[in-house]
Protein backbone atom coordinates (compact mmCIF):
# COMPACT_ATOMS: atom_id res chain seq x y z
CA UNK A 1 0.00 0.00 0.00
CA UNK A 2 1.35 3.39 -0.56
CA UNK A 3 2.28 6.43 1.48
CA UNK A 4 -0.78 8.37 1.77
CA UNK A 5 -0.59 12.56 1.59
CA UNK A 6 -0.67 14.31 4.78
CA UNK A 7 -2.11 17.54 3.04
CA UNK A 8 -5.10 15.27 1.34
CA UNK A 9 -5.82 13.67 4.94
CA UNK A 10 -5.56 16.89 6.46
CA UNK A 11 -8.50 17.93 4.37
CA UNK A 12 -10.91 15.28 5.54
CA UNK A 13 -13.87 15.24 7.87
CA UNK A 14 -14.15 13.41 11.19
CA UNK A 15 -16.42 10.76 9.72
CA UNK A 16 -14.45 10.83 6.15
CA UNK A 17 -11.14 10.06 8.24
CA UNK A 18 -12.93 7.13 10.01
CA UNK A 19 -14.58 6.18 6.82
CA UNK A 20 -10.65 5.58 5.38
CA UNK A 21 -9.80 4.25 8.26
CA UNK A 22 -12.20 1.26 8.48
CA UNK A 23 -11.46 0.78 4.76
CA UNK A 24 -7.50 0.67 4.94
CA UNK A 25 -7.82 -1.68 7.66
CA UNK A 26 -10.55 -4.21 5.85
CA UNK A 27 -8.04 -4.42 2.96
CA UNK A 28 -5.23 -5.24 4.90
CA UNK A 29 -7.71 -8.35 6.70
CA UNK A 30 -9.14 -8.93 2.96
CA UNK A 31 -4.84 -9.66 2.12
CA UNK A 32 -4.55 -11.49 4.98
CA UNK A 33 -7.76 -13.92 3.94
CA UNK A 34 -6.72 -14.00 0.20
CA UNK A 35 -3.01 -15.05 1.50
CA UNK A 36 -4.54 -17.80 3.96
CA UNK A 37 -6.02 -19.01 0.51
CA UNK A 38 -2.84 -19.24 -0.59
CA UNK A 39 -1.70 -21.14 1.70
CA UNK A 40 -4.47 -23.90 1.43
CA UNK A 41 -3.48 -24.02 -2.18
CA UNK A 42 -0.02 -24.42 -1.27
CA UNK A 43 1.41 -21.16 -3.12
CA UNK A 44 3.65 -19.98 -0.72
CA UNK A 45 5.08 -17.19 -3.13
CA UNK A 46 2.06 -15.53 -3.02
CA UNK A 47 0.97 -16.42 0.38
CA UNK A 48 4.53 -14.70 1.87
CA UNK A 49 4.21 -12.11 -0.56
CA UNK A 50 0.59 -11.21 1.18
CA UNK A 51 1.76 -11.98 5.11
CA UNK A 52 4.24 -9.13 4.09
CA UNK A 53 2.21 -6.31 3.02
CA UNK A 54 0.22 -7.43 6.14
CA UNK A 55 3.49 -6.82 8.31
CA UNK A 56 4.73 -3.55 6.55
CA UNK A 57 2.22 -1.36 5.39
CA UNK A 58 1.85 1.16 7.97
CA UNK A 59 -0.54 3.69 5.99
CA UNK A 60 -2.97 3.66 8.81
CA UNK A 61 -0.50 5.13 11.53
CA UNK A 62 -0.77 8.48 9.53
CA UNK A 63 -4.61 8.30 8.85
CA UNK A 64 -4.81 7.87 12.75
CA UNK A 65 -2.71 10.87 13.24
CA UNK A 66 -4.80 12.72 11.30
CA UNK A 67 -8.06 11.97 12.89
CA UNK A 68 -6.40 12.55 16.44
CA UNK A 69 -5.36 15.67 15.60
CA UNK A 70 -8.47 16.75 14.12
CA UNK A 71 -10.82 15.15 16.65
CA UNK A 72 -9.12 17.10 19.46
CA UNK A 73 -9.36 20.20 17.24
CA UNK A 74 -12.88 19.74 16.83
CA UNK A 75 -15.71 21.19 19.15
CA UNK A 76 -18.92 19.47 18.14
CA UNK A 77 -19.19 16.28 16.95
CA UNK A 78 -22.05 13.59 16.89
CA UNK A 79 -20.25 11.18 19.16
CA UNK A 80 -17.93 12.03 22.22
CA UNK A 81 -14.33 12.48 22.09
CA UNK A 82 -13.71 9.12 23.87
CA UNK A 83 -16.60 7.09 21.76
CA UNK A 84 -14.64 8.14 18.77
CA UNK A 85 -11.32 7.28 19.82
CA UNK A 86 -12.83 3.59 21.26
CA UNK A 87 -14.23 3.50 18.04
CA UNK A 88 -10.73 3.45 16.23
CA UNK A 89 -8.77 1.65 19.02
CA UNK A 90 -11.02 -1.23 18.00
CA UNK A 91 -10.25 -0.40 14.08
CA UNK A 92 -6.92 -0.32 15.00
CA UNK A 93 -6.91 -3.81 16.56
CA UNK A 94 -7.94 -5.62 13.56
CA UNK A 95 -4.71 -4.52 11.85
CA UNK A 96 -2.44 -5.65 14.99
CA UNK A 97 -4.42 -9.01 14.99
CA UNK A 98 -3.99 -9.24 11.95
CA UNK A 99 0.09 -8.38 11.91
CA UNK A 100 0.13 -10.89 14.59
CA UNK A 101 -1.55 -13.39 12.01
CA UNK A 102 0.54 -13.10 9.67
CA UNK A 103 3.86 -13.22 11.20
CA UNK A 104 2.80 -16.56 13.39
CA UNK A 105 1.76 -18.20 9.71
CA UNK A 106 5.26 -17.01 7.85
CA UNK A 107 7.08 -19.59 10.73
CA UNK A 108 6.60 -22.62 9.36
CA UNK A 109 5.61 -23.77 5.82
CA UNK A 110 2.33 -25.90 6.46
CA UNK A 111 0.92 -28.59 4.06
CA UNK A 112 -2.64 -29.32 5.20
CA UNK A 113 -3.47 -32.96 5.52
CA UNK A 114 -6.31 -33.35 3.28
CA UNK A 115 -8.99 -31.95 1.19
CA UNK A 116 -11.53 -32.02 3.17
CA UNK A 117 -9.59 -29.96 5.84
CA UNK A 118 -8.73 -27.91 3.24
CA UNK A 119 -12.78 -27.34 2.40
CA UNK A 120 -13.52 -26.91 5.72
CA UNK A 121 -10.42 -23.76 6.72
CA UNK A 122 -12.14 -22.42 3.16
CA UNK A 123 -15.21 -22.41 4.84
CA UNK A 124 -14.63 -20.05 8.06
CA UNK A 125 -11.86 -18.24 5.99
CA UNK A 126 -14.97 -17.15 3.91
CA UNK A 127 -16.91 -16.51 6.72
CA UNK A 128 -13.84 -14.40 8.28
CA UNK A 129 -14.08 -12.10 4.86
CA UNK A 130 -17.39 -12.02 5.45
CA UNK A 131 -17.83 -10.22 8.90
CA UNK A 132 -14.51 -7.94 8.18
CA UNK A 133 -16.11 -6.76 5.21
CA UNK A 134 -19.36 -6.24 7.59
CA UNK A 135 -17.81 -4.34 10.22
CA UNK A 136 -16.45 -2.22 7.65
CA UNK A 137 -19.98 -1.21 6.80
CA UNK A 138 -21.32 -0.93 10.23
CA UNK A 139 -18.46 1.16 11.15
CA UNK A 140 -19.01 3.76 7.80
CA UNK A 141 -23.14 3.38 9.08
CA UNK A 142 -23.05 4.73 12.03
CA UNK A 143 -22.84 7.97 11.50
CA UNK A 144 -25.79 7.83 9.53
CA UNK A 145 -27.93 5.86 9.95
CA UNK A 146 -27.71 4.03 13.37
CA UNK A 147 -30.59 1.41 12.73
CA UNK A 148 -28.98 -0.29 9.70
CA UNK A 149 -25.46 -0.52 11.47
CA UNK A 150 -26.95 -2.28 14.64
CA UNK A 151 -28.87 -4.25 12.25
CA UNK A 152 -25.24 -5.75 10.10
CA UNK A 153 -24.01 -5.82 13.53
CA UNK A 154 -26.40 -8.64 14.57
CA UNK A 155 -25.41 -10.57 11.19
CA UNK A 156 -21.84 -10.52 12.59
CA UNK A 157 -22.77 -12.30 15.52
CA UNK A 158 -25.04 -14.47 14.17
CA UNK A 159 -22.04 -15.51 11.68
CA UNK A 160 -19.75 -15.95 13.98
CA UNK A 161 -21.51 -18.37 16.52
CA UNK A 162 -21.60 -20.71 13.27
CA UNK A 163 -17.82 -20.14 12.47
CA UNK A 164 -17.34 -21.29 16.08
CA UNK A 165 -19.20 -24.49 15.38
CA UNK A 166 -16.99 -25.16 12.16
CA UNK A 167 -13.89 -24.27 15.03
CA UNK A 168 -14.75 -27.48 17.08
CA UNK A 169 -15.25 -29.21 14.06
CA UNK A 170 -12.30 -28.91 12.26
CA UNK A 171 -10.25 -29.14 15.83
CA UNK A 172 -11.97 -32.64 16.85
CA UNK A 173 -10.83 -33.76 12.73
CA UNK A 174 -7.14 -32.30 13.48
CA UNK A 175 -7.06 -34.24 16.94
CA UNK A 176 -8.23 -37.61 15.31
CA UNK A 177 -5.50 -37.41 12.64
CA UNK A 178 -2.80 -39.71 13.23
CA UNK A 179 0.20 -37.42 13.86
CA UNK A 180 2.30 -36.56 16.78
CA UNK A 181 0.43 -34.31 19.21
CA UNK A 182 3.76 -32.64 19.08
CA UNK A 183 4.34 -32.22 15.89
CA UNK A 184 5.05 -28.93 14.05
CA UNK A 185 2.32 -29.07 11.69
CA UNK A 186 -0.35 -29.84 14.14
CA UNK A 187 0.81 -27.22 15.95
CA UNK A 188 0.82 -24.68 13.86
CA UNK A 189 -2.67 -25.86 12.35
CA UNK A 190 -4.46 -25.79 15.60
CA UNK A 191 -2.99 -22.48 16.53
CA UNK A 192 -3.92 -21.65 12.84
CA UNK A 193 -7.71 -22.17 13.50
CA UNK A 194 -7.46 -20.55 16.55
CA UNK A 195 -6.28 -17.00 15.80
CA UNK A 196 -8.78 -17.18 12.08
CA UNK A 197 -11.04 -17.10 15.63
CA UNK A 198 -9.45 -14.45 17.53
CA UNK A 199 -10.00 -12.41 14.66
CA UNK A 200 -13.63 -13.60 14.20
CA UNK A 201 -13.93 -12.76 17.77
CA UNK A 202 -12.61 -9.40 17.91
CA UNK A 203 -14.66 -8.41 15.16
CA UNK A 204 -18.15 -10.19 16.94
CA UNK A 205 -16.86 -7.93 20.07
CA UNK A 206 -16.49 -4.89 18.43
CA UNK A 207 -20.05 -5.50 16.29
CA UNK A 208 -21.26 -5.49 20.28
CA UNK A 209 -19.40 -2.09 20.82
CA UNK A 210 -21.45 -0.49 18.21
CA UNK A 211 -24.69 -1.73 18.77
CA UNK A 212 -23.90 -0.83 22.34
CA UNK A 213 -23.14 3.04 20.74
CA UNK A 214 -26.56 2.64 18.83
CA UNK A 215 -28.60 2.36 21.43
CA UNK A 216 -26.83 5.05 23.26
CA UNK A 217 -27.45 7.90 20.72
CA UNK A 218 -30.58 6.34 19.60
CA UNK A 219 -31.80 7.70 23.14
CA UNK A 220 -31.00 11.13 21.89
CA UNK A 221 -32.40 11.32 18.38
Amino acid sequence: MKTLDINELNKLTIDDLTHKFINTINEYNIILIEGIEYLIEEDFENFNKNMNIVIETTTEVQIKKAFEAKLFKSKKASFTKADRLKLFAKINDLKNIGEFMANKMLLYKVVFPDEEFKHQIRSINKSLKNISNKISDAVKSIGSNLEKAHSICEEIKEERREMRNQEWELLHRLWNYDMDYLSRTFLYLKEFIEDIMMMADHIKNFAEYIQFLTTKYLIFK
